[in-house]
């Protein structure tokens, strides 16, 4: 919780706005998340999760989810258009939902 409020109010100080830090948190922690799903020592898995998250987040539409997260067909939409779009050098995904 202090590393939380610490962040806020680091935000605030430099003039982020809400919507901002909503986005940092989510990335971040969606970052966080696919990281620990990565085969340990996979560079190539942890550069994608890197440099592709915020993309692909963009792309999935990650604010409709948040909008409508208690949806279950939003929620499974969001996942499956979201772990799809973090990719090899070749376009394979490298996170698969199952089910």
């Amino acid at each position: 919780m202090k590393y939380a409020m610490t962040i806020f109010v680091l935000f605030h100080l430099i003039g982020c706005s809400e919507s901002d830090i909503e986005e940092f948190t989510f990335r971040e922690t969606l970052k966080y998340t696919l990281s620990n799903l990565c085969v340990k020592d996979d560079k190539g898995c942890q550069n994608a999760v890197d440099t592709q998250t915020k993309m692909c987040m963009d792309k999935s539409n990650w604010r409709e989810f948040l909008k409508n997260k208690d949806d279950k067909k939003e929620a499974n939409r969001f996942k499956k258009e979201f772990y799809s779009c973090i990719v090899d050098p070749e376009g394979r995904p490298y996170f698969v939902l199952k089910g």
